[in-house]
């Protein structure tokens, strides 16, 4: 036979596929041996079927045994391995098929097309729009994708759509396909549909009946037929029919549910090769098609790239927002490659649907087929769920592991029974019978049923409080949780913002005194950039928008028309899609309290044309009304959205932007940014508020209409002119900080991973107690250094990073001697460098070094977006002084400081700088500006560190972390939510403690019933084997009662214990079966249980009356013997049931839950009946022989009492408080002894005398104090001065009583990016 290794090429049998990519596997070929398919069915036949079983259950076992290796451009079957992060390996076996253009040219041939054989190719896409030609094609399917050998790669490779390396002028140079192009792309691609793998009834019955659960039952169950045990085995049976119909009734629902989720139906409008469009089933559209959104909306069935017009999207399904998103065309760029990610504005994806198209004239809304079917976004969405990563948990793992000690255990003892009855000359038939019936004792094939019993229960509970769970297996999992993230925007405050004010700009470039009634602001830029620059819409008579959006508009008080309002003599062509209106002077409005219209008591600030009006220099007020001339839609990645709008009334085109202030500070021309814009950005944003930048720009009146369409999105936002900021606030939710209180004192770590600014974060987190309010706050920023460090680096275009470290006092322990706005800077503050520590270990001398080299990149750019503290000219040498004093004397901050970075600082702390990397994790709570893919790899670097992480976020920017996260909450109903394991139905924090305490609950249950299940069997084990020794046995209604009326009772409501209702415990339950405390447990329950039995069994053999044992058949069991084992037993399977049902801390006490009490009492009273006085008709149906001397029963109850008091000492004082207490948890808790790779982290971090090196300190804002801190720049205007006469220095903060708030709740929240 031909190995791998005898191959020229020993490399071309193995491959990996995906390489470098979050799917990366690995792929062998193999091919049919005739020899090794021979050999495999003949050991199959010996073994009965057993072997063919086995194999059954690990597939790759029969490709290995029936194939040979071979190169994979010869595979006839290839093997795909997964590997998890090293924990986990899957196996997927898979047959090569051939497709040729015979395939092609028959379904030409069909649809009457001329067909030239030399012509006709298979076309296939790897990337960069270069499709490459082939007569046939060998591939395979895995994962719902399709692999194509690549000839030229030796290797397989993933078919991908129109969306990998290409440029975006590709998509527009498209002028449709011809027939034989679409049909050859769809034998490639497939039908444009999402597959879900179905099977009928009979294969999910075959399938669910080899489950080795229910095969390991069927055996018992024959195994208890063969010996007579009628009613425990029908019971079983039962049992296993009712499990069985159940699961397949719940898999075949659940299959027909995904299938009616991914249902594609309709017709599409496609356009031909000719420009003509034809309605075609939407099944048949394939990559590079060109499609018609229609103007009365669809649903999208494919990706697609927007090529002209715009359309409104709902895209609830993959984001959970329920605002409508405006899609404008994809840029016309040659040097630009297409991203799905930072083109998403331009991209309609899969499943999500077009509400309004707009188009201008009779020009249609045309969009670019990129993707179809499974290699969609909802295709992508559907193959996770169908495809999910594997549970890595400690119990579970270990619970295979402890059932696999069992089996040696149950192992051990048939050979023993096997080879004493041999010797004693026992029949063989009962020999074999009662050996494998010690497997069926130990092995309880009630076990698995039994362990999903606690989760079973936690999951009802759990919707009971609308927390939906998708994943039982992952309640175990929430039990272990001891560090938790949390988005901001939506999970901690509210999604409704509140309008708090602007702060303009003046003509002399420094800011205006802040004004809180938007209404009162004059005609200009300011005002017509609030109305202009947004995306609301108009849906069903009702104005939809971001929330941002909305506010921002209702509180100028102008009115929104779009094209559906806009009277046909005023269309313009449809040049304005939108319209915005000013309100008139005569306009009313009605009050809220009354409903009656009044006269609006607000008069506005005079503008200058007001001005000229008033005095008779301009005869009539001007009209002011906009039009929307073109829009680029707001990005996360970019920060900010923009339109092109024009005055109806006047000549030219306005650029009017809005977005972050530190992404429009870099847009701006500086001389129209305030020397003091940083200044007053810091005082906003640390009290909270959202801030958002506003500036303008003209055009040329020159510039016509054409050139304005043509213009790219960065010619538009550039050198702008800086208008003012935008306040708005954004409160906590009420349960918020309760919510969090309650999770740090439970010593669960909280962390905030946001989108926002790192100053509004860093205010929330203060507010909410993620940051108590003493508590010291670094900021961590990455700063390039500049060039001439390195001659080098200038040379190769690279960029030196170095990290600063900025240092913010809490409020209780600023120093005197940072007074006022006050504050150091790197450049004033010198610290010497070598005063590092260098003894403490090598991961103190590798943190001494702060600069890497780092390429420089786009996305890399800007590291430090904003300079977020003031700075006065001060005498330098003071300065130093005082810092040195600050760090000194306040040394007490190094205890507990935290760190807050922002996105871009993480990443490159995370490429470049990974020793600071794992003590920034240990120590990090405020995580500001991340993207959804840095959202994902925090939480997997926590889990590195040995977290149990629990991720809470909304909406589709934190999937990707709830996905990963050893614990998931959704706060969002949509689709892309159901990869997360829990989807809460209220939108509130409160989630987390519920999940966290039904998690715990279940666990311990888990760990009661495993524990319990285990000791019921080797406590059977051990009465079974004393019997055996003298060929004797318990009878079968013996057993019934054991099984049915005490082991299944006791386990089937063991579970409805409910989780403790009180504050969460600072400890974690246990969440390994082999560790100290489960194992002494068992070991020390197990030696009084062998103790006690093998006490009353000398007990009973000295008693006068007693006779031995003769053994006379299977009908005659009982005997003296049989009732010491059976009473003693039968006390101990009720005593180790109270035992091993806990209470508090992580459940209710046990009385709580009455059914089990009711059993527990029950079954005590019927085993003192049996044992002390049972009736003759009652001891004949038992079996029982009981002794004629009335002191020997009582003496069983003296043991069954002895035995009461034995085991709960045992548990409740050495297990629970020497070994648990004293022992396990200090040992957890101590570094040295510690596996827990954070706590040694957080030692090492202790012993630090001089790190982090500070380069900048600053002072805590006292909220209460704007007078202090606010000095605006007062611009007087004339017109102005008599209509609101102010009282105070700061009438844009104090202007009525019903207006002024209390500033400590209010805070930001960023616009989609949270």
């Amino acid at each position: 036979m031909m190995s791998c290794e005898t191959l020229r090429d020993p490399k071309s049998c193995n491959a990996i596929l995906n390489p470098d990519q979050p799917d990366e596997m690995k792929v062998s070929g193999y091919r049919r041996s005739h020899i090794r398919t021979f050999l495999c069915w003949i050991c199959i036949i010996l073994t009965g079927g057993i072997l063919r079983l086995v194999l059954h259950w690990w597939r790759h076992w029969y490709l290995l045994a029936t194939c040979q290796p071979c190169p994979l451009e010869d595979a006839q079957q290839v093997l795909i391995e997964e590997d998890y992060q090293g924990n986990h390996k899957v196996y997927h076996v898979k047959h090569v098929r051939t497709l040729d253009i015979g395939q092609l040219k028959k379904l030409l041939q069909q649809m009457g097309e001329e067909v030239d054989e030399k012509k006709l190719h298979l076309p296939v896409h790897i990337s960069s729009a270069h499709f490459k030609g082939y007569r046939s094609l060998r591939t395979f399917r895995c994962k719902q994708l399709v692999y194509v050998w690549e000839s030229s790669a030796n290797n397989f490779q993933k078919i991908n759509g129109l969306d990998v390396n290409v440029p975006c002028s590709y998509y527009h140079q498209q002028r449709g396909l011809t027939t034989q192009e679409q049909l050859a792309r769809r034998i490639v691609f497939g039908d444009n549909e999402i597959t879900v793998p179905l099977k009928d009834v009979k294969t999910l019955l075959f399938l669910e009946a080899l489950n080795p659960f229910y095969v390991f039952q069927i055996f018992s169950v024959v195994l208890w037929f063969t010996y007579d045990y009628y009613y425990y085995a029908c019971v079983i049976l039962l049992m296993s029919i009712f499990g069985i119909s159940m699961s397949i009734l719940q898999t075949k629902k659940n299959q027909d549910d995904l299938q009616q989720t991914v249902l594609n139906t309709g017709n599409a409008w496609m356009v031909n090769a000719k420009g003509e469009s034809i309605e075609v089933d939407t099944k048949m559209l394939v990559p590079g098609d060109i499609i018609e959104i229609p103007s009365s909306g669809c649903t999208m069935q494919c990706d697609a790239v927007l090529l002209s017009g715009n359309c409104i999207l709902d895209e609830s399904m993959l984001t959970g927002e329920s605002v409508p998103v405006t899609k404008t065309p994809l840029p016309m760029k040659r040097d630009v490659i297409f991203d799905k990610k930072e083109h998403a504005r331009h991209t309609l994806f899969c499943g999500t649907k077009v509400i309004q198209t707009r188009y201008i004239g009779s020009k249609k809304v045309l969009a670019f087929v990129i993707n179809t079917g499974n290699i969609t976004a909802k295709g992508g969405l559907i193959r996770s769920i169908l495809y999910p990563p594997p549970v890595d948990y400690k119990f579970e793992q270990d619970s295979y592991k402890f059932i696999q000690f069992l089996a040696l255990i149950a192992c051990i003892g048939f050979i023993y029974t096997l080879v004493t009855k041999i010797l004693r000359g026992t029949d063989t038939v009962k020999i074999v019978i009662e050996s494998l019936d010690l497997i069926t004792i130990v092995v309880p094939p009630a076990l698995p049923a039994a362990m999903t019993v606690g989760r079973f229960y936690a999951q009802k509970r759990l919707k009971a409080n609308n927390i939906f769970c998708i994943s039982p297996r992952s309640i175990n999992v929430a039990g272990s949780i001891d560090c938790c993230c949390f988005d901001k925007t939506g999970t901690l405050t509210e999604d409704g913002l509140d309008m708090w004010g602007v702060v303009p700009k003046s003509s002399t470039n420094q800011f205006q005194i802040p004004l809180k009634d938007v209404k009162r602001l004059p005609y200009d830029h300011f005002l017509f950039g609030m109305v202009t620059c947004h995306s609301i819409t108009f849906m069903n008579g009702t104005m939809m928008g971001d929330p941002l959006d909305l506010k921002m508009f209702e509180s100028t008080g102008w009115v929104l028309e779009d094209s559906n309002n806009i009277p046909e003599n005023e269309k313009y062509g449809l040049i304005y899609p939108t319209i915005l209106r000013q309100p008139t002077r005569d306009e009313t409005k009605l009050s809220p309290k009354e409903g009656m219209p009044t006269r609006s008591s607000v008069l506005r600030q005079n503008s200058v044309d007001d001005l000229l009006a008033n005095v008779g220099i301009l005869k009539a007020e001007k009209n002011f009304d906009h039009g929307i001339v073109r829009e680029f839609p707001f990005t996360s990645t970019l920060q900010r959205m923009s339109v092109i709008t024009r005055c109806l009334s006047a000549q030219g085109f306005n650029v009017y932007c809005k977005g972050s202030p530190e992404m429009l500070q870099q847009l701006c021309l500086p001389q129209s940014i305030p020397s003091d814009y940083t200044q007053q950005l810091s005082i906003f944003a640390k009290k909270g508020f959202r801030v958002i930048a506003m500036a303008y720009k003209t055009f040329n009146p020159k510039m016509n209409y054409t050139k304005i369409q043509r213009l790219s999105r960065e010619e538009v936002e550039v050198s702008l002119e800086f208008l003012g900021f935008v306040i708005l606030e954004n409160r906590l939710k009420p349960d918020t900080s309760a919510v969090i209180n309650s999770l740090n004192q439970a010593n669960i770590r909280t962390i905030m991973v946001t989108g926002d600014n790192i100053l509004t974060a860093m205010s929330v987190a203060r507010d909410c107690g993620i940051v108590s309010a003493t508590q010291t706050v670094i900021t961590v920023h990455a700063v390039p250094l500049p060039k001439a460090f390195d001659k080098s680096s200038a040379e190769e275009h690279v960029c030196q990073y170095e990290l600063q470290y900025t240092l913010e006092l809490g409020s209780k322990a600023c120093s005197p001697a940072l007074n006022g706005n006050r504050a150091f800077s790197a450049g004033e503050i010198v610290l010497n460098m070598d005063h590092l520590t260098k003894s403490t270990n090598s991961l103190v001398n590798g943190l001494s070094c702060s600069s890497s080299v780092l390429p420089n990149s786009n996305s890399l750019t800007s590291v430090k977006t904003i300079d977020t503290w003031t700075h006065n000219d001060i005498d330098g040498d003071d300065v130093e002084l005082g810092a040195e004093a600050v760090i000194r004397n306040d040394a007490n901050w190094r205890r507990q400081y935290i760190f807050a970075m922002d996105g871009k600082t993480w990443q490159i702390v995370q490429n470049q700088f990974p020793q600071q990397m794992e003590i920034i994790l240990t120590r990090g709570a405020i995580y500001a500006r991340m993207s959804p893919e840095q959202k994902q790899s925090l939480v997997m670097e926590l889990q590195n560190l040995d977290y149990y992480v629990a991720m809470c976020g909304d909406g589709a920017n934190d999937c990707g972390a709830l996905k990963v996260a050893h614990t998931g909450i959704s706060l969002s109903d949509s689709e892309s939510s159901i990869a997360s394991p829990f989807t809460s139905r209220n939108p509130t924090i409160a989630a987390v403690p519920n999940v966290v305490k039904e998690g715990r609950a279940a666990l311990v249950t888990s760990f009661g019933i495993f524990k319990y299940m285990a000791a019921y069997s080797l406590v059977q084990f051990i009465s079974v084997m004393i019997l055996y020794s003298i060929d004797s046995n318990l009878t079968d209604k013996q057993y019934l009662y054991i099984d049915l009326g005490l082991i299944s009772v006791f386990a089937f409501f063991f579970g409805k214990t409910e989780a403790y209702d009180g504050q969460l415990n600072k400890q974690v339950p246990l969440n390994s079966l082999i560790s100290p405390t489960p194992l002494t447990s068992l070991v020390l329950h197990l030696v009084v249980v062998v103790t006690f039995q093998v006490t009353t069994w000398f007990q009973l053999h000295k008693q006068s009356w007693f006779t031995p044992f003769r053994p006379e058949g299977e009908d005659h069991l009982g005997c003296y013997e049989n009732y010491t084992m059976f009473a003693i037993s039968s006390f101990q399977y009720i005593i180790l049931a109270f035992v091993f049902s806990k209470g508090a801390p992580y459940r209710k006490p046990i009385w709580s839950n009455w059914p089990l009490c009711l059993a527990l009492i029950l079954n005590a009273c019927i085993v003192v009946y049996l044992v002390v006085y049972p009736s003759d008709w009652i001891a004949n149906f038992f079996q029982i022989i009981v002794p004629p001397d009335m002191s020997f029963r009582y003496i069983m109850l003296l043991y069954g009492a002895a035995a009461f008091i034995s085991h709960v000492f045992l548990e409740n004082f050495v297990v629970e408080y020497l070994v648990f207490k004293r022992f396990q948890v200090r040992r957890e808790q101590n570094v040295n002894t510690s596996t827990r790779k954070y706590m040694r982290l957080e030692y090492n971090i202790k012993s630090f005398d001089n790190w982090p090196p500070i380069t900048e300190v600053c002072d805590l804002h006292d909220p209460t104090d704007l007078v202090v801190e606010v000095q605006p720049t007062y611009v007087n205007l004339g017109a102005e001065q008599n209509v609101d006469a102010q009282h105070n220095a700061f009438p844009g903060f104090f202007e009525t009583l019903e207006n002024s708030v209390d500033h400590r709740n209010r805070f930001s929240i960023l616009k989609s990016n949270s």
